[in-house]
């Protein structure tokens, strides 16, 4: 009996490390992926903006795009032509943002964010 009370209680060496490592795996991956979350924000927020202003409703496909561009400029946010799509049909016009970003992670690994967004609106 004397001989267990004498044996120390808690996480041995190893164990520290082991929990230390993936604190800091779980903390690269969050900072790594952070910057593509917030432009999806960025994106969001701009449409979502950009749906409820009534003057969106009279322009052209072609001026929409030029607006929600330059919206995310000023984010640092940059979307291809063929990421968003402007449909304008029987006094509707359909707002599709739809676009991926790829990660590295580590080493060969990469994770790739799919995002799709999507603002309806009645034309004048």
């Amino acid at each position: 009996m004397q001989a267990f009370k004498n044996r120390q209680t808690g996480s041995s060496m190893y164990t520290t490390l082991f929990i230390i490592l993936v604190l800091i795996f779980a903390a690269v991956t969050v900072m790594k992926l952070w910057a593509p979350y917030f432009e999806d924000m960025a994106v969001k927020t701009a449409l979502k903006n950009l749906a409820e202003e009534d003057a969106t409703r009279a322009m052209s496909p072609k001026e929409i795009r030029s607006t929600l561009n330059k919206r995310l400029d000023v984010n640092g946010v940059e979307l291809a032509k063929d990421e968003v799509l402007i449909k304008k049909e029987e006094g509707t016009i359909l707002i599709d943002v739809i676009y991926e970003r790829r990660v590295p992670m580590y080493g060969n690994v990469d994770a790739v964010l799919k995002f799709s967004h999507s603002a309806n609106l009645r034309a004048k």
